[in-house]
C-alpha cells in the first residue's frame, strides 16, 4: 500500500568565530568540526490515494519559521512535480546545541551568533531539499511497522532537569525524589521500522525525548552530539549485520522540554554534566544507550502488523498570543487566555546543565539582580505610572501582569522591550557587563529592535497520519506532562479515524 523512499545528505554549516544555536552565550563560537552532520529524509507515499508526504530530521538546533518558508519555495520552484508543499513537509530537529546558528529572521535567535548568516541558511536548505529530493527518488513499494517500549530503569539515558516543576503538575500523584529524578520522564521510546518489499529493513525513525547536550558550550566544535552519535552506531550496525548499506537511521525529540542527559554535579563548573567528564564521551554513551533501544525496537517492529493505509495531513499557523483557553485545560478556570511573549529572568539564568553566567555564584548574583530589578519596574508601571496611561494602555499592563503570573519578566519579546523600556541603548546595564547586551545595545542603534519582532507570535502546527499513527509537529520544546496531556488530547479527537497512537 506505501512507497518509501529514504535519503541523507551532509549539512555541515558553520562561519569560523559564529555562534551555535542552543545554548545563547555568546562565548560559544565555532572553531572546527567534531562530527559531520546530517539531514535524513523519510518520503512516504499511500498509493491507495496518492497522497505524500516528506519527513525530515537534522542534526541542528531546530528549524525556524524562515528556514521552512525557503525550502518550500525551493522545492515549488526547481522540483514543482513532486507536489510537496507547507502542508505535507515536515522538518524536525534532533536539536543538538552543537550546530551553527544564525538562520532565524527573528532577533531572539541571533542575538548570540551575533546575527543572520547566509551561508549558513543556505546550507541547511539547499541540503533538506537535496535530501528530499533524493528520498523521492528512492521510493519503492514498502511497508512500515511500529514498535514502542520502556528504557530499562538502570539505562542512565535521560533525567528531569526541573523536578519542582514536575512535581507541581497534579497529574504527579507520588512525588519524585531527587535521586529517582530519571524517572520523573517519559521513557518510552517509538519507533517507525520501513521495510522493503522483501520485508528487509531499509531505515527507522524513533522518537525519544532527551536534550542533545551531552557537549556542553565550553566546547568550541560543531558535534552532533548524543543522537547523532546514536545515529551512528545504529547505522553501522545495521549495515554490517545486513546486506543492506544505505540502512538509514533518524533519531528524533519527543517530550524534551525538561530532560536532559546529565546526571552528575560538577561543583567546581556548578553545572549538572555527562557520566564522564569528558564531554564528548558521554555523549557517546549516552548514544549507545539509545541506540541499543532503537536496535531492539527495530527488531521487535518486525513482528508487529503493517501500518494500515490512510495517510493524510493538515498544517496551519496559529497566534500563540491570543488563544482563549478552553476551561478543561485550565483545572475548570474560565476566562482564561494566553499572552503576548515575555521571557523571565529564570528562563535567562539557564538550567542546572547549562547556566548563563559562571561561576554559579555569579549567575545566582545575576538572578536576583534582574529580579529586584523587574520587581520594581512591575510596582512602578502598577502603581504609578498606569495613572497617566490611556485606558488601552492600562489594561495591557494589567493583562501583562495578571496572565505572566509570578514570572519576573525580563525581555518583553513580543514589543521588543527589556526591563520595561524600548530605549534599549540607554538601558541601565552598561554594555560592558555582558556582550548580549552589548549587542541588544548596537542593534538598538542600528534600528533593528524597533523593524524586526524579537519572536514570533505565530506558529505552525501541522499534523500527519499514516494508518494508526498520528505524528505532530509542534513549534516548541514541549516538557514531559504538557506532552501527556497532548497526546491524551489529539488521541480523543482521532480517535474516530482508527488513530491508536500519537507521536510528537
Amino acid at each position: 500500500m506505501y512507497q518509501v523512499g529514504i535519503a541523507k545528505k551532509d549539512i555541515t554549516a558553520f562561519v569560523y568565530n559564529k555562534g551555535m544555536m542552543g545554548y545563547a552565550v555568546p562565548h560559544h563560537i565555532v572553531k572546527d568540526v567534531k562530527t559531520p552532520l546530517s539531514a535524513r529524509a523519510f518520503v512516504i507515499l499511500d498509493k491507495t490515494n496518492n497522497k505524500k508526504v516528506a519527513i525530515v530530521n537534522s542534526e541542528i538546533c531546530f528549524y525556524t519559521i524562515a528556514l521552512k518558508d525557503a525550502v518550500v519555495k525551493k522545492l515549488q520552484a526547481e522540483h514543482s512535480d513532486l507536489g510537496f508543499s507547507e502542508e505535507n513537509v515536515l522538518l524536525s530537529a534532533q536539536h543538538t546545541h552543537s550546530a551553527a546558528g544564525g538562520y532565524s529572521h527573528y532577533i531572539l535567535y541571533n542575538i548570540a551568533i551575533p546575527g543572520f548568516q547566509p551561508k549558513v541558511f543556505n546550507k541547511v536548505v539547499t541540503s533538506t531539499v537535496a535530501a528530499i529530493v533524493a528520498a523521492n527518488e528512492n521510493l519503492q513499494d514498502a511497508s512500515m511497522q511500529f514498535a514502542e517500549g520502556e528504557f530499562p530503569e538502570k539505562d542512565e539515558v535521560a533525567f528531569c532537569r526541573s523536578l519542582s516543576a514536575y512535581n507541581a503538575n497534579p497529574e504527579v500523584k507520588e512525588k519524585v525524589s531527587k535521586k529517582n529524578h530519571h524517572l520523573a520522564i517519559d521513557r518510552n521510546m517509538k519507533l517507525l521500522r520501513f521495510n522493503d518489499a522483501a520485508g528487509n529493513a531499509i531505515g527507522a525513525i524513533n522518537w525519544f525525548g532527551v536534550h542533545t547536550t551531552s557537549v556542553n558550550n565550553d566546547k568550541n566544535s560543531i558535534c552532533y552530539d548524543n543522537k547523532g552519535y546514536a545515529a551512528a552506531f545504529m547505522e553501522k550496525n545495521v549495515r554490517q549485520a545486513t546486506d543492506n548499506q544505505d540502512f538509514i537511521a533518524a533519531f528524533a525529540q519527543d517530550t524534551a522540554g525538561d530532560v536532559s542527559p546529565n546526571p552528575q554535579w560538577y561543583g567546581k563548573h556548578g553545572r549538572y554534566k555527562g557520566k564522564f567528564k569528558d564531554d564528548y564521551k558521554s555523549a557517546r554513551y549516552n548514544g549507545k544507550l539509545q541506540t541499543r533501544q532503537a536496535e531492539k525496537l527495530l527488531n521487535a517492529a518486525e513482528k508487529h502488523q503493517p501500518i494500515s493505509s490512510g495517510l493524510d495531513y493538515a498544517a496551519m499557523f496559529v497566534d500563540f498570543s491570543n488563544v482563549i483557553v478552553d476551561s478543561n485545560f485550565s483545572l475548570g478556570m474560565k476566562g482564561k487566555r494566553t499572552a503576548p511573549p515575555a521571557t523571565g529572568v529564570a528562563l535567562l539564568k539557564g538550567a542546572q546543565d547549562r547556566p548563563a553566567v559562571e561561576p554559579a555564584i555569579l549567575n545566582e548574583v545575576f538572578g536576583a539582580a534582574s529580579t529586584g530589578l523587574s520587581r520594581l519596574i512591575q510596582a512602578y508601571e502598577v502603581g504609578l505610572k498606569k495613572h497617566f496611561l490611556s485606558r488601552k494602555d492600562k489594561e495591557d499592563i494589567e493583562q501583562k501582569y495578571r496572565l505572566h503570573g509570578a514570572k519576573a519578566i525580563m525581555l518583553e519579546v513580543g514589543k521588543g522591550k527589556i526591563l520595561g523600556t524600548y530605549f534599549i541603548n540607554e538601558f541601565i546595564m552598561p554594555a560592558s557587563l555582558d556582550p548580549t547586551i552589548a549587542r541588544l545595545k548596537q542593534m538598538d542603534r542600528e534600528g533593528y529592535s524597533k523593524r524586526t519582532p524579537w519572536m514570533p507570535r505565530i506558529l505552525p502546527i501541522q499534523i500527519i497520519t499514516l494508518g494508526e499513527l498520528a505524528i505532530l509537529g509542534i513549534p516548541a520544546e514541549i516538557t514531559t506532562i504538557a506532552g501527556q496531556r497532548l497526546r491524551k488530547s489529539v488521541l480523543e479527537i482521532l480517535k474516530h479515524k482508527g488513530v491508536r497512537k500519537v507521536i510528537l
